[in-house]
């Protein structure tokens, strides 16, 4: 691993990490407590997805995080989803915003595996 690479890590960061994942993860949490009304909680959960796949795109930007690269555009086309199914642009059923929230959840968490595979960060060679 290059050490250039995970100094500027925000993922490996707490104070980083927390601002740019943990707040909105938090908020979109929260939002199965609050229970505001469903037009703001549609808001909140997309600009949660295009906060977080814009975090992700300065950190692929900075370091070279390899899941970073991948994550930002599934984020920010969810955020975009997310909108787009909530407001009667693309009807996906009852579930619809569910489905679109919890996929986007998935994509995600499965881009961890190009870590495993590839190595942490672009032009890394797997350690493993």
């Amino acid at each position: 691993m290059n050490d250039a690479d995970s100094d500027t890590d925000f993922a490996t960061r707490p104070l980083p990490f927390w601002l740019l994942w943990g707040v909105p993860i938090a908020i979109m949490l929260s939002l199965n407590f609050i229970r505001p009304p469903a037009e703001l909680a549609i808001g909140v959960l997309s600009v949660c997805f295009a906060w977080m796949g814009i975090g992700c795109a300065i950190n692929a930007r900075r370091c070279h995080r390899r899941h970073c690269y991948y994550s930002s555009p599934i984020l920010l086309v969810g955020a975009a989803l997310t909108a787009l199914v909530a407001f009667g642009f693309v009807n996906l059923g009852p579930y619809g915003l569910m489905y679109v929230t919890w996929g986007v959840f998935a994509l995600v968490m499965l881009t961890f595996v190009s870590e495993k595979l590839f190595g942490k960060y672009r032009g890394q060679k797997n350690a493993d």
